[in-house]
This record gives structure tokens, C-alpha cells and sequence, in this order.
């Protein structure tokens, strides 16, 4: 029973067509001259992709999604006023988040706790997009060795003093220019979680964020 096709099928022989191959030796010579050039483009000009990991690292962009970091003000408090956006927008429901009263008026709340369960994040870097005060950006550290789970658990003490960002610098995040959020400098700040300095937050840099994203 013959099949009938709509349109016209080509038969491959494929018996045939292996046998009308070049021989297998020549194909692997031909396969070593590839391994040849590059071995004599690294003897003589030095053109060598491998690197001495971890001793040389290569660049990250700017757009790099790694470890997560909290923003500061010019006092060294957290620019986090704790609205639950971050982990609303989390598809792995890793941020948890407990909300004070702050004593500034200006500032209704801030994070009693903020912790991350790297774990469970997936670097999506929602919760970057969803923050309206550019408290939270991620940085190009990729780095996280643990010995045990509570390791991976960070906290704000984690969160704002990254041993890579002066190496790596900040990854991903809306503005690339920081407008009203610094990263914590430990040697010039200290950071004391309810900010006491009046600082009303600018609906102006929110509607150019609204924007950019848009």
C-alpha cells in the first residue's frame, strides 16, 4: 500500500549516502586542522580565549542580573519604605518583608526585616522594576557559596554591603544613573534603618521611571 502525500517527499537513502561520504580518517584530519589553528594563533599571537578563573573574571554588562542590593540615603538609612511591592511582584515568593512605624513623618514605614531566600529567587529581577524609590537594584556578584541553608537567607545587613559591588559594580536596574539612591559606602556610612533626615520622595523621578519602563 503505497502512501500519497500532497506534495512531493523526497526518499533518502541513507545506506547510500553514508557510503558515499569521505572516509572516516580524512574527516578527523580535517576535523584536527581546526584544533591545530587555534593551538598555533595561541603559541604565536597570544589570541586565547581561556582565562585563569577565578584569579581573572571576564565583564559583566550593566544589565546583569546577580545579587540583589539595597539602596541607601545620603544618611546611610534604607531607602526601603517597606510597600510590599518587591514581593508582590516575586513569581518565587522569596522576599519577606516586616513593615515599622518610621519616626520621620515624612516617611510612612520602613523594613524592620528584609530577607531574600536566594534559593528560591530566579534573578528575574521583578521586584527591581516593581520598587517605586529605586531601594532595591541587583549587582553583576554571581558568587553565592554556602555551606548551609541559613547561609543563603540574606539579610539587610547582607543585602546593603556586598563584597563584590566595588569589583563588579551594580547590575541590573531602571535608571542607570542612581537619582536619589546611593549604595552603601561602609568606610564613609553607617546604617541605621529609620531614617531622621526630611526627605519627601519626588513624583517627578517616579513619572520619568513610569515612562522609561513604559
Amino acid at each position: 500500500m503505497s502512501t500519497q502525500y500532497a506534495v512531493d517527499v523526497p526518499v533518502i537513502n541513507v545506506t547510500a549516502q553514508a557510503q558515499a561520504e569521505p572516509h572516516a580518517a580524512w574527516l578527523t584530519l580535517k576535523a584536527f586542522t581546526v584544533t591545530i589553528r587555534h593551538l598555533l594563533l595561541t603559541l604565536f599571537k597570544g589570541d586565547s580565549p581561556t582565562i585563569q578563573y577565578p584569579e581573572q573574571t571576564r565583564p559583566y554588562s550593566d544589565r546583569f542580573r546577580g545579587t540583589h542590593i539595597l539602596t541607601v540615603r545620603d544618611d546611610g538609612s534604607l531607602k526601603c519604605v517597606a510597600c510590599y511591592m518587591c514581593a508582590t511582584a516575586c513569581p518565587a515568593e522569596c522576599i519577606y518583608i516586616e513593615a515599622g512605624e518610621h519616626p520621620n513623618p515624612e516617611i510612612e514605614k520602613f523594613p524592620r526585616q528584609f530577607n531574600i531566600d536566594m534559593l528560591r529567587c530566579i534573578y528575574c529581577g521583578f521586584c527591581v522594576d516593581a520598587c517605586p524609590e529605586e531601594a532595591i537594584i541587583m549587582s553583576r556578584e554571581h558568587h553565592q557559596v554556602a555551606y548551609d541553608r541559613d547561609e543563603t537567607l540574606y539579610t539587610i545587613e547582607k543585602l546593603i554591603e556586598r563584597p563584590g559591588i566595588d569589583a563588579k559594580g551594580p547590575g541590573y536596574r531602571p535608571n542607570d544613573q542612581f537619582v536619589q539612591a546611593k549604595i552603601y559606602d561602609k568606610s564613609k556610612q553607617t546604617c541605621d534603618y529609620p531614617s531622621t533626615v526630611e526627605e519627601r520622595y519626588s513624583p517627578v523621578l517616579l513619572e520619568s521611571m513610569i515612562n522609561k519602563r513604559q
